[in-house]
Parts: structure tokens; C-alpha cells; sequence
């Protein structure tokens, strides 16, 4: 029932509407008003009467199937899903304008719980392109063809997925969203298309309620989006996650079209309800009809790729593998049987070499050290046992390359006896304090920009290019400073000397003392990179770092310097996430996503740590996720940790892992 006022002969148009509300309020249409509201809610209370003793969920539906008899509704739940309190003051009311649209029923329930904005572009422009040629007072209206803006979809999510305040450092879409962690679907969205009065994309709203919702990642994104839509090829990279991910949990709604996604569309009000409705349960998802909802693919075994790194970390901790000549065949033969094709055996770790090293015999007092701590009987027992030497041996014969691992850069030991001989080498915090803990060790860090130091770095490096048939030398996180350090004389007086005797800042994450404590060590890779290239032309260097931003805040190591001065062969990020939605999001930082454009760029998984096995689902998931994101391949922390299985047996994780690589493949 509606309410004219004007008479039978004079029906206003759409543009007349401003000047209609203007008359509302003249007393003697208010008087007219009354009485016709007076004889509207004795009808209205006459139909509800027998509603009135059902559940609300009850009343809504009966309601619903008597005034869109032909919509898709089905009798709610016992326990139909949560919704939100209704916003005060909230008059429950059946919206007028979604009469033979198609996601009626679930504008109507949403409108009705106060989880739509209703009436809010009645002082619009929009307004006036929207109605009818009857201006009709008193009434709800949510608008379901108007394009839906940044800031009428946040309204919406908010208002059906209550998540609190946004976490600190979110960017202006994720504080009007209010998304507790940066670990979502929309974390590359770039900042600059967020505008709250822009009317958005279809991807756009997708990606915004599957951040929002919570959806979890997908470990084969890509291919399951150009499988199982249309037009899954015109989806844009900052969607992709967020559209595979709504896809996997069946809340993609894709109306008439189920396998068409229209990503790039402007999406309306009505459709920002359907997916709303979908991603609930119970009652709010039965409104619409599963014909609209995309179908994920089954998709097929991946095929793995001709070409891929597949690398493996050998240790001195936690692993006898390097231990003994019989160790090391054996141990090549199982990651022969596995296809991998990569070994970074660790050559320089608790300040000593793993190898016979005349120059750290002369610098270091110890030729080497192949047990990670004092162990006089077992280091007599391996005699002039050559280690690097025989494994280069045994994986040339295999077909595998072999880069030795410079783990420790310029950390060392606590009891490191360097640092009681020439203390001038070693770096501190500002209170005068050297020592780091790190789980159950101790450790202390050399002074990168140290000259002495730098050069016991790069003699080691020359020295393993020299002597030894390797395609090239790696080093990792630990090249780089802890950004809390750099306070001891020697760099003191180096920064004094640079700025004209200023002092270096007491806050040691100042950004101008981060950036030049930063560029001295990117000048020490450039160092490394030209050894390589004196000493082994064509030889890789090979970087394993955290992810940026991480390494540069933590470390002080701006890898991505290096990599864009051309230096780096090779890039391992190391990814060591125990959950596939954190691991998911590492893969999609800028810098790692950009690396990998220009240099062979793979992903570190963490297979295991003492006492704390990875489960090999997991690692599958990470592996099909690398894979399905087109990096170049992987290498698994550590050796031993390969075989330890987790919540399986021994035998299903080696023969997952036989699936995985089932076939060799060369490195890129």
C-alpha cells in the first residue's frame, strides 16, 4: 500500500521529488498524512496479528513468501546465522523498490535486520535517476541498481562482519574496512584506487568482502580462477587472491551467469547484498538461488614444471649428514630418488669453516671445524677429511648443482674466541651490549663495515671459488646488521667522519641512520658480487633473505638494492610460515613479486625443526602455491628435518614427496 500526495491527475516525475519533500512539511498535509497513517496501521496490525507469536525468523520468512511468492526463499534453520544488532531507532521495514529484482529476498532480509543502508541517497543527485514516477513517503528504499561505492560496500561489510578497529599501519581501504591484520586477499590492493565515492569494480568488492569475511588463501589461485570462470583470464592481479578465494568457499555470486564473472563491471547495491547473503549461512544464504553461485573446477594433479629449483639446505646442526662420507652417499641418494637438483651445503658457520681453509687457519687459529661447537674427539676422528670435497663429488655424479652456504655472514658465537683476540671487530647496541639470544644460543655480530672484517668474508668466499668445482657461493639473512647495533667506535667514527662529526641518532630505526647502516652493507655485495666475478666468471651468487620489508627493519639487508643492481643469480626467500594463508600472503609482497620479473627467484619452506616437524600437507599446499604463482622453485630448511614426518606416517611423507617431483626438471 503507498501514499500519493497529489492528486489522481497530476503524477509527478522523478525530477519533481526535491520539491515533494519540500511539502511534506505543510501542516495541512501533514494533517492528511496522519489520518491516512492512522488507517494503514490499523491494516498493518491487522495482517501481523497472527504473526506475532512466531520467531522472528519466522515472521521474516512468512512476510517474504507473501509478498514475492515466486522468490527462491526456503524455511529457515532451527538456528539460523547470527546478524547484527538493528541500529537504533531502526523501524524494520520491506523496501520498496526491489519488486521483480532478482536478490529481492536478500535485500529484503538485510534491510530488515539494519545490516543495508536504506534511504541514504534521497539527498543525491543518484536520487532522483532512481525513482519511480510516484514519490512515495514513508517507505524503505536500499536502491539494488545503483552502482555500489568504496564507502557503501565498507558500510555493508562492517555492518554483517563486525571486526573492531583496523590493526596499526593499515592503509586507508583497510582502516575503512576495519581489518584487524594486513594478512588478507586485499593486501596488494593499491592504495591509490581506494576513493570512498568512486563506484568499484566487481573484483573490487569481491576481493573487499572475501578480506573482510575472512575467507581463507588458496594454494592454486591462478588455476583455479582460469578454470572455473569464463573470463577468469580478465581478472587483475590485486584480485586474483580474493576472487579464489570466494570461489573455493562457493560465496561467489555471479548473476545470470554463474561461471561469468563480469570482474570489471561496475557492481551495484544489489550485488554487494548477494554476495553479503552468500557469504553468511542459514537464512540470509537461502535467499538466493545455488544456479547463481559459481562452481569451483576440480582441478586435475599440478603438472609440474621441465624446469625448477629444487634445493636442499644441508647443515652441521641437528643433521649428522655432513658427518662422515658414508652419511653424505647416502643421504644423496635419497634426494636423488626425490629429483632434487640443488645442494647449499653450509661451509661457514659459529665462526669457523666446514672445510679445510688455510685462511682460516691463518686468521681464524682453526683450519676447520665441521661439529657446530667444541668437540675435540669427533674433529680428531675426521682427520684431513675433506667434506665439501666429497660432496661436490658425489652430486656432480648425480647431476646436481652444489653452492656452499655461507650461513652465519657476520654472525658468531658468544664464546667466540675472535672476539676476546680482536674485540675492535665486534659491534654493540648503545648501552655497550654485544650478545644476542636466539632460542637457545647465544650469539654476538662482527662489524660489517669493519674493513677487517669485510675482508675475512671475502678471502673465505675467494678461497671456496679457487679450490672448488662449485657453481657459485650463497649467503643469507645473516649478512646484515640487527638494526639495534652499530653503535661501537670504530662505526661511530666512520658515520662522525661522514656528517661532519654528528653523532649517529639514539633511535636506532632514525631513517637516515637506517639508510646509511643499509647502504654500507649493500656496498659490501657489491664487493662480494665482484670477487664472483674476478675470481669464477659466470659462478651465481646466491641470496636466501627474509622477506623485505622484514630484512631491511630487522636487518638492515635491502636485498632488493641488490637485486636491482643486477648483482643476484639467484634469490631464496625464506617463507617459513607453519599456516598456507601467511605463507600465501608472503608470496604476494612487491619485492618478491617483483624480483621474480627479473631474476630466478624461489621460495625457502621450512620442512621441519628439531622437536617440531612440518606435516607434509602443508608443505604440499606450499609447494602448489609457489608453483601455481610462477616462481622458480623451492629449497627445503633443512636436510634432516626432510624425513621427520608430522601428523603421517615416514612412508606417506616420502611418497608425497616422490609425487611432488616425480619427475626431474633442470634448474632455470
Amino acid at each position: 500500500m503507498t501514499l500519493n500526495l497529489r492528486d489522481a491527475d497530476q503524477q509527478p516525475s522523478a525530477s519533481n521529488a526535491r520539491a515533494v519533500r519540500k511539502m511534506r512539511s505543510h501542516p495541512y498535509h501533514r494533517f492528511l498524512t496522519g489520518i491516512m497513517l492512522g488507517m494503514i496501521l490499523t491494516v498493518v496490525c491487522g495482517w501481523f496479528t497472527p504473526l506475532l507469536a512466531q520467531p522472528h525468523d519466522r515472521v521474516t520468512h512468512t512476510i517474504l513468501a507473501q509478498i514475492f511468492p515466486d522468490s527462491p526463499v526456503t524455511t529457515p534453520s532451527e538456528q539460523p546465522d547470527s546478524a547484527p544488532d538493528l541500529v537504533e531507532d531502526f523501524v524494520p521495514s520491506i523496501p520498496v523498490d526491489i519488486d521483480g529484482h532478482w536478490a529481492a529476498d536478500c535485500l529484503s532480509e538485510l534491510a530488515v535486520r539494519g545490516a543495508f543502508p536504506v534511504n541514504d541517497l534521497e539527498e543525491s543527485d543518484l536520487f532522483d535517476d532512481l525513482l519511480d514516477n510516484d514519490v512515495v513517503l514513508g517507505v524503505t528504499r536500499v536502491y539494488p541498481e545503483a552502482p555500489a561505492t568504496w564507502s557503501v560496500v565498507a558500510d555493508i561489510l562492517n555492518r554483517n562482519f563486525p571486526t573492531g578497529d583496523a590493526y596499526g599501519g593499515a592503509t586507508a581501504v583497510e582502516r575503512a574496512l576495519q581489518l584487524p591484520s594486513p594478512v588478507t586477499v586485499l593486501y596488494t590492493y593499491p592504495g591509490q584506487y581506494y576513493d570512498p565515492d568512486r563506484a568499484i569494480t566487481r573484483v573490487e568488492v569481491i576481493t573487499a568482502l572475501a578480506a573482510k569475511a575472512g575467507l581463507p588463501y588458496t594454494a592454486r589461485a591462478n588455476e583455479l580462477v582460469s578454470k572455473s570462470l569464463t573470463d577468469g583470464d580478465r581478472v587483475p592481479d590485486f584480485g586474483l587472491e580474493g576472487v579464489a578465494a570466494a570461489l573455493a568457499a562457493e560465496v561467489l555470486v555471479n548473476y545470470p551467469e554463474s561461471q561469468t564473472l563480469a570482474g570489471d563491471r561496475i557492481a551495484t547495491r544489489g550485488e554487494v547484498a548477494a554476495l553479503v547473503c552468500q557469504a553468511k549461512s542459514g537464512l540470509l544464504r537461502s535467499t538466493l538461488s545455488p544456479s547463481w553461485v559459481a562452481t569451483p573446477a576440480d582441478l586435475p594433479p599440478q603438472t609440474e614444471p621441465e624446469e625448477e629449483v629444487r634445493g636442499v639446505w644441508l647443515t652441521n646442526i641437528d643433521s649428522d649428514v655432513l658427518f662422515s662420507q658414508e652419511n653424505l652417499a647416502e643421504g644423496i641418494q635419497r634426494l636423488k630418488a626425490m629429483n632434487i637438483n640443488t645442494l647449499y651445503p653450509v661451509v661457514w658457520n659459529m665462526g669457523y669453516t666446514q672445510y679445510p681453509s688455510s685462511s682460516a687457519a691463518y686468521w681464524l687459529g682453526r683450519e676447520k671445524r665441521l661439529w657446530p661447537g667444541e668437540n675435540p674427539r669427533f674433529e680428531r676422528n675426521q682427520g684431513d677429511r675433506d667434506m665439501l670435497q666429497e660432496l661436490i663429488d658425489l652430486a656432480h655424479a648425480e647431476g646436481m648443482a652444489v653452492i656452499p652456504w655461507f650461513e652465519f655472514g657476520f654472525m658468531a658465537p658468544a664464546d667466540y674466541a675472535l672476539r676476546t683476540e680482536r674485540p675492535e671487530w665486534f659491534t654493540q647496541r648503545q648501552d655497550g651490549t654485544q650478545e644476542i639470544q636466539m632460542g637457545e644460543e647465544v650469539f654476538t655480530w662482527m662489524n660489517p663495515f669493519h674493513t677487517q672484517t669485510q675482508r675475512l668474508l671475502l678471502i673465505l668466499m675467494d678461497e671456496v671459488l679457487k679450490n672448488y668445482d662449485v657453481e657459485g657461493i650463497q649467503v643469507d639473512d645473516h649478512l646484515g646488521l640487527p638494526v639495534d647495533m652499530g653503535y661501537d667506535p670504530y662505526t661511530v667514527a666512520l658515520y662522525e667522519k661522514e656528517h661532519d662529526g654528528q653523532s649517529p641518532p639514539l633511535d636506532y630505526t632514525d631513517p637516515e641512520w637506517m639508510r646509511w647502516r643499509a647502504d654500507k652493507i649493500t656496498e659490501f655485495m657489491g664487493s662480494v658480487r665482484r670477487v664472483i666475478d674476478q675470481r669464477k666468471p659466470g659462478a651465481l651468487l646466491s641470496v636466501s633473505p627474509n622477506p623485505y620489508p622484514f630484512s631491511y627493519a630487522q636487518y638492515l639487508q635491502d636485498w632488493p638494492q641488490w637485486e636491482a643492481a643486477g648483482w643476484l643469480d639467484e634469490i631464496i626467500v625464506q617463507v617459513y610460515r607453519d599456516d598456507l594463508d601467511r605463507f600465501a600472503w608472503e608470496l604476494n609482497k612487491p619485492a618478491t613479486v617483483g624480483a621474480s620479473q627479473t631474476t630466478p627467484t624461489s621460495i625457502g619452506l621450512l620442512s621441519g625443526l628439531r622437536g617440531r616437524p612440518t606435516d607434509v600437507d602443508l608443505l604440499t599446499e606450499q609447494l602448489e602455491a609457489v608453483r601455481d604463482r610462477d616462481y622458480a622453485g623451492v629449497s627445503y630448511f633443512f636436510y634432516q628435518s626432510l624425513w621427520n614426518p608430522g601428523r603421517e606416517t615416514a612412508e606417506e611423507r616420502n611418497n608425497q614427496f616422490r609425487a611432488s617431483f616425480s619427475q626431474s626438471a633442470q634448474r632455470p
